[in-house]
């Protein structure tokens, strides 16, 4: 597999991350909706910081291809 920006490899794994990112986004879009304000918890404060960082991290994969 090919790391050259101009590789398909390098395109399809820049959209499969960003791909990714989206559904965990959506999924947590719909956590948050359904989520009452009176029933927030410690326990759902942590799902939410660890589902930020996980899309985070895809996008910082997606950043770092784009820059090699």
């Amino acid at each position: 597999m090919s790391n050259r920006p101009d590789s398909p490899w390098y395109y399809a794994m820049a959209f499969y991350a960003l791909s990714r990112a989206h559904s965990k986004l959506h999924g947590l879009i719909r956590f948050v909706g359904r989520t009452d304000s009176f029933q927030k918890s410690e326990f759902d404060n942590q799902l939410i910081k660890e589902t930020l960082d996980d899309i985070e991290g895809e996008l910082n994969s997606v950043r770092q291809s784009i820059e090699e």
